[in-house]
Parts: structure tokens; C-alpha cells; sequence
């Protein structure tokens, strides 16, 4: 039996307990540990957990594969309580947002003979709280593996099962390449949806303008209501790149103003390709050359099925329940 302990006990980590207890019954025994007694009390309940522990340290002891799965704001501190109580031979691994600081963090704080590879579950489901962590959360989804050049390949091929055992994908990147794309794809939402909030709060009118907040501005500023110290140490430990997706997002606001003011066919157009570029990911259909595609909205049917594939254009169909010959939607005045 292999012996997993999880620290945090997050929706991530115990999405991954649950999916391993489901996937291999019997082969984990599955130690937690949490500050808050209530989450330690969900997490067994929900038998994601066989043992629970206030103590992290204790969690750890005799542990072959360790879960990280906290804010990045104590990851630090963590790693540095925890590396005496680790065995050698342990596999540590996180699910956090941010990847360099934290390897680097490992390499100062874990005892030799420690393997620390870098993990990155992202599932496609809503998870706003550990009341939505489940079996499945993983299944289909991304497991990002950030390795280093002189990592343990059989440490890395422990968390490759772990993730595959999840029903989840396993993919590579290296510590510096997926810190840009995170950067853009986890913490630039959270800048955008601050920006709204705090954008529409501060008007004179926000009393009057609150009573008309639509379902679609709830679901824009929902990121707003992360934790804002989390939210601040996330934005922080990558700046440069943080800058340039916010400056890429400041351009693309200020074509959108140009075009509201302007070019009403161009407004449209833009309106098209961010339909056409989400419909391609809900889809699975981003290839790496996509980001140069540019859409023709006045050609007919046969260029849009060239330029999104029939995998898109059977999906559309299946959402609307539309033809083909309906493609034509997007021009509609």
C-alpha cells in the first residue's frame, strides 16, 4: 500500500485522493492534513482521507508521495517546516499556480534524496470550493509536469500514474515556460476581473448601477472575490511577464473603444474571431498555428469550415441544433 500525504486538502488535492481512491481501491492509504478541523472533517467524510492530522509534520512521516496543496503565500514556510520530517526517497509534489519560486524553494528546504516535481492539475469544471472536488474533476483534463533537467526519472513517472490514475493528461513544459503561460491564462483573469469591479464601484452612480448588475457581471468579477492576499502574492512573484499579458489586454480594449466609435463592421469582426477562437478550445481544436488565423466574415460556408474544421462546425450544430447553411448566423445584423 502507498502511503499519500495531502497538506491543504484543497479542491485539487482532494480531487486527486478521491480519483486514486476510485481508480486503485485498497492501494493508497491517504493521510491529510489542514489547519481548519471542518475541512479535515469534509475531506474524511467525503473518504478522500483513511487518517487526518492537524500537524503537517506528522502527515508526512513515512509518506512516499506528498501533495502540496495550498496557497502559494505559505508554500514557502511549508517546505521549510516539512523538509526534516520527509523521508528520503519521497516524491513531493504541488498543484499551485506559480512553478520557479516554488522549485526553487524545494531545492533550498527538502533533505537529499528528495524528489520535488512540480505539478499542475487544470480542470476544466467551475471548482469554486472543496464542496466540488470529486473522482472526476480530473478526468480528460491537463496535469501539467514541470520537471528539471536532473530530476528522478522514476519520481517522474510517479506523478505521470498519479495523473493518468486521475483520468487526466499528462504534458510537459518547463518551470519558466509555464510561469508565462500561467501569467496570461490564471492570473490575468483575476487582474481583468479586479479592473471591472473596481472600474464600475468607483462611478458616482454604483449605488443605482449595482441594482442592475446582470448574471454576466457577477460571473466577469467573480475572480474579484479570491482571496486578496493570494491574488496579490500570485501577481508579484512573476511581474515582467504579468505586465506584458496586461499590456497585450490594454491593446486589444482599446481596438475594441476605436471599433465601438468607428468601424461597426470591424467591431463585428472582432466579436467573431473571440467566438470562433473559445468555440475552438471548448472544442479541443487549437492547433499551434492559430493564433495567426484571421476570420473572413463575409465568405461562405466552405471558408469557414476551412478555417475552423467540421470537428467546430459539428459542435455548432449540436449546440444550436442549426444547418449548415446557418453558418450565417454570425451575420445577422
Amino acid at each position: 500500500m502507498t502511503r499519500l500525504a495531502l497538506i491543504g486538502a484543497d479542491v485539487l488535492g482532494t480531487s486527486i485522493a478521491l480519483g486514486l481512491k476510485k481508480a486503485k481501491p485498497g492501494q493508497f492509504e491517504i493521510v491529510a492534513a489542514a489547519a481548519d478541523p471542518d475541512v479535515l472533517k469534509t475531506v474524511k467524510r467525503m473518504g478522500a482521507a483513511d487518517r487526518t492530522h492537524s500537524s503537517a509534520r506528522k502527515a508526512v512521516e513515512g509518506a512516499e508521495i506528498i501533495i502540496l496543496d495550498t496557497p502559494l503565500i505559505h508554500t514557502r514556510d511549508l517546505l521549510e517546516a516539512l523538509g526534516p520530517s520527509i523521508e528520503p526517497g519521497a516524491v513531493v509534489t504541488d498543484t499551485g499556480l506559480i512553478k520557479t519560486p516554488v522549485i526553487e524553494w524545494a531545492n533550498s528546504f527538502l533533505p537529499k534524496g528528495t524528489h520535488f516535481i512540480a505539478g499542475r492539475p487544470v480542470p476544466k469544471a467551475d471548482l469554486a470550493g472543496l464542496k466540488d472536488a470529486s473522482a472526476e474533476v480530473l478526468t480528460g483534463a491537463e496535469y501539467c509536469i514541470v520537471a528539471e533537467p536532473d530530476s528522478s526519472s522514476e519520481a517522474v513517472q510517479t506523478l505521470v500514474s498519479l495523473a493518468e490514475l486521475c483520468g487526466a493528461r499528462p504534458f510537459f513544459l518547463g518551470a519558466r515556460e509555464h510561469d508565462t503561460y500561467s501569467a496570461a491564462m490564471g492570473v490575468l483573469p483575476t487582474i481583468i476581473s479586479s479592473a471591472l469591479m473596481s472600474t464600475t464601484s468607483s462611478s458616482n452612480s454604483w449605488a443605482e448601477m449595482s441594482r442592475v448588475a446582470s448574471s454576466q457581471f457577477g460571473d466577469m468579477t467573480r475572480l474579484a472575490d479570491r482571496d486578496p492576499e493570494e491574488s496579490h502574492a500570485a501577481a508579484m512573484v512573476n511581474p515582467d511577464d504579468l505586465v506584458h499579458w496586461i499590456d497585450q489586454m490594454i491593446s486589444s480594449l482599446y481596438a475594441f473603444r476605436n471599433q465601438v466609435k468607428g468601424d461597426k463592421e470591424e467591431l463585428f469582426g472582432s466579436f467573431v474571431n473571440a467566438w470562433e477562437q473559445r468555440a475552438r478550445w471548448q472544442a479541443g481544436a487549437v492547433h499551434p498555428d492559430d493564433a495567426s488565423m484571421k476570420p473572413r466574415i463575409n465568405s461562405g460556408e466552405a471558408m469557414a469550415e476551412m478555417m475552423v474544421g467540421s470537428i467546430l462546425m459539428d459542435r455548432y450544430r449540436n449546440m444550436t441544433g442549426k444547418s449548415r447553411k446557418q453558418w450565417e448566423y454570425f451575420r445577422k445584423g
